[in-house]
């Protein structure tokens, strides 16, 4: 706790004071040093506990891998390292009533409560416009209609999926997403992504792209804090990331190869992470 320091206050020359007219005894004050910044680190502590309590209530935590239809899921979910930012990163996997499954990831711009609720507006509504069983395009122009009517404070980025277990094809489409990376036969790639912009950057259509999958194949989904740094393009970080990953055998290891490789480094970017391996 810092010591208050007192200080008195420039002498005015008044006469009939302190001996040598020096002035009138000044009176004392007491300064904090340092007050205001305790008061803004309280103040970010508190709204960094609101937006991840509401990041938990939104976000179901797994510890361990998870079975959906012909899929094995391992997520992690890692918040930045600067303790007063929480941003807007959020995902879904979630079994759909036709027996498809619903992949989604997605990353909200900016930072603390209003990434928060961002995300929990956008994430909300996609699992509920899926229910109708929309293709993956009409969803995200979907999603792009609410951030442009309800929210053009915000931009966003996503990528929506469906994953069907019988053919195992998953057709898919992207908002301003870093592309997935697909691990095949100890080879990995990113995958080229259909067109489309940032949620809430434009009112182009969106693309719709099938990618067909085999036994065994593995699928990195992920938001930008895990590729994106200072001084490095976009480009060079997902050229590292499939570097990292070549080779992997199952979810955990691929996460692990990843974080292992592109997490070490500070960021004061959340990152999430869903792998699929294709069964």
């Amino acid at each position: 706790m810092a010591t208050p320091l007192v200080v008195p206050p420039a002498p005015r020359g008044v006469p009939g004071g302190r001996p040598g007219g020096r002035g009138p005894e000044p009176a004392l004050r007491v300064l904090t040093p340092r007050g205001d910044e305790a008061h803004l680190a309280a103040e970010l502590a508190r709204e960094r506990h609101v937006v991840l309590t509401l990041q938990h209530a939104i976000l179901p935590v797994h510890d361990r891998p998870f079975d959906l239809p012909g899929l094995r899921t391992a997520v992690r979910y890692l918040p930045a390292a600067q303790g007063s930012r929480v941003g807007g990163d959020w995902y879904i996997t979630a079994e759909m009533p036709d027996g498809t499954v619903l992949l989604a990831i997605g990353d909200v711009a900016g930072h603390g409560l209003e990434a928060a609720a961002g995300m929990a507006r956008l994430r909300g509504a996609l699992a509920g416009l899926a229910i109708t069983g929309a293709s993956p395009e009409r969803l995200v122009g979907w999603l792009n209609d609410l951030v442009w009517h309800v929210a053009p404070e915000h931009t966003a980025s996503v990528i929506a999926g469906s994953f069907d277990p019988r053919s195992r094809v998953l057709t898919w489409s992207q908002a301003g997403h870093p592309p997935p990376v697909l691990v095949r036969a100890g080879s990995a790639t990113s995958v080229d992504q259909p067109r489309g912009v940032l949620l809430g950057a434009g009112r182009d259509s969106y693309e719709l792209a099938r990618l067909q999958l085999s036994r065994d194949d593995l699928l990195l989904l992920y938001s930008d804090g895990l590729i994106e740094r200072r001084g490095r393009c976009i480009d060079e970080g997902v050229a590292l990331l499939a570097d990292a990953v070549r080779g992997a055998t199952d979810p955990e290891l691929m996460i692990s190869a990843a974080l292992c490789a592109l997490g070490a480094a500070d960021t004061d970017d959340d990152t999430c992470l869903v792998a699929l391996a294709v069964s």
